[in-house]
């Protein structure tokens, strides 16, 4: 393999060595540094309320949807049988 020009120090056989495996793209690894694994009761707190508030705007936007269609179906409806 030869080393690339314009960085010497690499090399195409570059290896990282302490490598955990290829999903170690999930977040930290230890419990000091990782958000899943706190035991903190105010953390869990705020993602929990957090998960709240999203499926609240979840069913919000497809009761939206919903109506929307409704909407357009009466719509066409009266465009239709109006003549």
């Amino acid at each position: 393999m030869e080393k690339s020009k314009s960085f010497p120090q690499y090399s195409a056989g570059f290896v990282i060595e302490n490598r955990p495996g290829p999903y170690s793209f999930n977040g930290p690894m230890t419990k000091e540094q990782g958000f899943g694994a706190s035991n903190d009761p105010e953390m869990k707190r705020k993602k929990r309320i957090a998960a709240y508030n999203m499926f609240t705007k979840e069913g919000k936007v497809k009761a939206s949807v919903r109506e929307s269609f409704k909407w357009i179906k009466a719509k066409i409806d009266d465009v239709r049988y109006s003549f």
